[in-house]
């Protein structure tokens, strides 16, 4: 019979999440903080079909640990091993999340993902390798279940900002901002103020509460989980001096901020990225070596964002007009058929790419502009690389992130996109003027880049805030 007692043999974390490079990405980076701060081993489980495409060679199946798949050990006795086991969301051949039903899936994610998931439970216990605490990311909340007679404790990884958690909250709670006396209102201008935030426009609200969005309930069943317990302790991918304000007013909950989770020692000691997509084996690092310093404009919108022909058009022709040097990661599944890369670069200073290692990138020093779509790890990369933004949200909560970016932190420019949402080229230009240019107001968002940068890298040094945290945080457990 397995026994899923903790032996005092070192903690073994299980961290669930979805088949997204969005949410896989701080999942591996915390696997990897976690397993050398707590001398611990830490499982990365993530669906069938990911597991796949970040270990091409793997015969694992799904519920089944996959022993090839681990990581070297961390510290020099051995111990800090990060491993992987892959699970099945009912999508083993892969889907992107834009080509089904949002409902859907995740009904396939959680009937699927109990089973398969505590047959990995199981599994790793009879192999002698019990699970001692459970960690978990948004739309995964059903894993607690699969654990919680095994008397296996279990513990929210929120992947996002802070200030979002705090939306959420409210929202769920019935804050009385969210009552909206008319559509019309909804529909305008009309802005909302809670506690620890700026004032929040309807379009700086994330998607998930601004539009009619399947996954809301998804979000509601993190916040039910979290009500049974007395202040409940939530793992939170920011720093403390970052989001201040809303932290110390979210008083009914512990957040406690280890981030920002980014492991730049990993990234420039692997060669590759190891991430869903294939690096681009081009030379676009000699490419950035030959550009002069701060003068190359990066733009890319992350994993899962599609990009309508007209929006590539405008962006194309954006970044021709400003007559900057560029590097435009521009994935085949990212963009229509029509749409081909050779159109892109006549005429113009750019260079197209598929995949890039980001975290490179935005360190080199021929980099001086990030045009992103805001994602939180891309936003938490830009920050710890002291690189100011040009912002264009898409959905989930990219649009509070270019929110906070510009008004509170001061480091970037939100793009505004015309009644068509499109954001058109003499928007970008603008945008790239204001980060790039000479001016007061540019001058003050590098200046404030940079101090946010040194504060990040403050808050992970060893006795930074969020490493202590973080290793409260395994003291406690």
């Amino acid at each position: 019979m397995a026994d899923y007692r903790h032996h005092g043999q070192g903690h073994h974390f299980l961290m669930v999440t979805i088949a997204a490079q969005g949410q896989i990405n701080p999942a591996r980076h915390l696997a990897r903080r976690l397993a050398g701060i707590a001398v611990a081993r830490v499982t990365l489980a993530t669906p069938l079909s990911s597991h796949r495409r970040l270990f091409p060679g793997s015969l694992a199946a799904a519920g089944e640990p996959d022993d090839a798949a681990e990581e070297a050990p961390l510290n020099l006795d051995g111990s800090g091993v990060v491993a992987y086991a892959p699970y099945s969301d009912g999508f083993d051949d892969g889907i992107h999340l834009d080509a089904v039903d949002g409902g859907l899936f995740l009904e396939s994610l959680k009937s699927h993902g109990s089973r398969t998931l505590a047959a990995m439970v199981h599994n790793l216990a009879v192999r002698g390798r019990p699970v001692t605490c459970l960690l978990h990311t948004i739309l995964v909340t059903w894993a607690t279940d699969v654990v919680r007679d095994l008397g296996i404790p279990t513990v929210h990884y929120w992947i996002q900002p802070a200030s979002v958690f705090a939306i959420h909250y409210h929202y769920f709670k019935g804050h009385q901002c969210f009552s909206y006396v008319t559509a019309e209102e909804k529909d305008s201008s009309y802005s909302i103020e809670l506690p620890g935030l700026p004032p929040l426009r309807m379009k700086d609200l994330p998607s998930s509460i601004s539009v009619p969005n399947p996954y809301l309930s998804a979000y509601n069943e993190i916040f039910i989980e979290l009500a049974k317990y007395e202040k409940p302790k939530v793992l939170v991918n920011t720093f403390y001096q970052l989001e201040a304000s809303v932290i110390d007013e979210t008083t009914e909950l512990e957040l406690i901020t280890i981030g920002p989770v980014v492991d730049k020692r990993f990234v420039y000691a692997t060669e590759g990225s190891r991430d869903l997509f294939e690096e681009d084996s081009g030379d676009y690092i000699e490419w950035l070596d030959a550009q002069e310093e701060r003068s190359v404009v990066y733009v890319a919108f992350g994993s899962l964002t599609r990009l309508t022909g007209r929006q590539i058009e405008e962006l194309d022709l954006g970044l021709k007009e400003s007559g900057r040097p560029y590097l435009w990661v521009l994935r085949k599944d990212s963009r229509p058929e029509e749409v081909g890369v050779e159109r892109i670069l006549k005429e113009g200073k750019g260079k197209v790419v598929e995949w890039c290692s980001q975290v490179r990138v935005l360190d080199h020093k021929a980099v001086g502009c990030f045009v992103s779509h805001g994602g939180w790890n891309s936003t938490s990369e830009a920050v710890l690389s002291g690189m100011p933004m040009v912002m264009l949200p898409q959905w989930i909560e990219q649009a509070t992130n270019a929110r906070l970016a510009e008004a509170v932190w001061g480091i970037a420019v939100r793009a505004e996109a015309g009644d068509d949402g499109i954001v058109d080229a003499v928007e970008l230009r603008r945008g790239l003027d204001v980060v790039m240019g000479e001016n007061d107001r540019a001058r003050e968002i590098r200046k404030k880049a940079e101090e946010w940068k040194e504060k990040a890298r403050a808050a992970l040094a060893e006795d930074g805030s969020s490493s202590r945290n973080l290793k409260a945080f395994v003291n406690g457990l």
